[in-house]
């Protein structure tokens, strides 16, 4: 069995309000970099885009920089090949993102500009709806994922996406005119996320 102390911890500190959620995703991002061994995690939320389905950071922990960066959302045209696979299999498996039929409709407009070769995705889904991916990335040379890699980060994406979740649908606007839905995929899509935390990848 995964060891997921760390994760149990993480999550513990942000049920009982002692980190916030910025703190949180930092925490959890670092920890799934260091627990698989890549050298970029992130946990992405799934929004609509002029091209159809995309991925936007909610944070992403760069093992080599040491710190959160901002990534460009992963969009691109006919991107049902990867959400199909996410929601069928709940991970995209992509030794080379070049080359596998998942990622590539993603490939001009975010890997090759990131320089990402490889990418290990699990859903981040709650009671069965699918809302985005906790995933793993490779920019020095591709990667192997090892079935241990797999599972590691598939338990890690089911204990934390429930802590996650109510961290997101636990805060309410009161701001007059508040501009989304209150369904809660709506308010996944358009509610600010710390996109601001962190410094650009370049």
């Amino acid at each position: 069995m995964p060891d997921l102390t760390a994760v149990q911890r993480i999550c513990g500190l942000l049920d009982r309000g002692e980190i916030d959620r910025v703190q949180f995703l930092e925490q959890l991002t670092r920890q799934m970099a260091e627990e698989i061994g890549c050298e970029r995690a992130a946990v992405r939320m799934m929004i609509n885009s002029p091209e159809g389905a995309a991925l936007r950071s909610m944070a992403m922990f760069d093992a080599v920089r040491g710190e959160l960066v901002r990534v460009p959302d992963m969009t691109g045209h006919d991107s049902d090949a990867y959400f199909d696979t996410l929601l069928r299999e709940g991970c995209v498996v992509a030794p080379d993102c070049r080359s596998h039929p998942a990622t590539l409709p993603f490939l001009a407009g975010y890997f090759e500009l990131q320089g990402v070769q490889s990418l290990l995705d699990v859903a981040f889904s709650v009671n069965g709806v699918l809302y985005g991916s906790f995933s793993c990335e490779q920019r020095s040379a591709t990667m192997g994922w090892t079935p241990q890699q797999l599972k590691m980060l598939r338990q890690m994406a089911s204990r934390a996406s429930l802590t996650l979740m109510h961290a997101i649908t636990a805060q309410i606007d009161t701001t007059p005119g508040a501009l989304w839905e209150p369904s809660t995929p709506n308010r996944l899509m358009t509610m600010p996320m710390p996109l601001d935390v962190g410094k650009t990848d370049e």
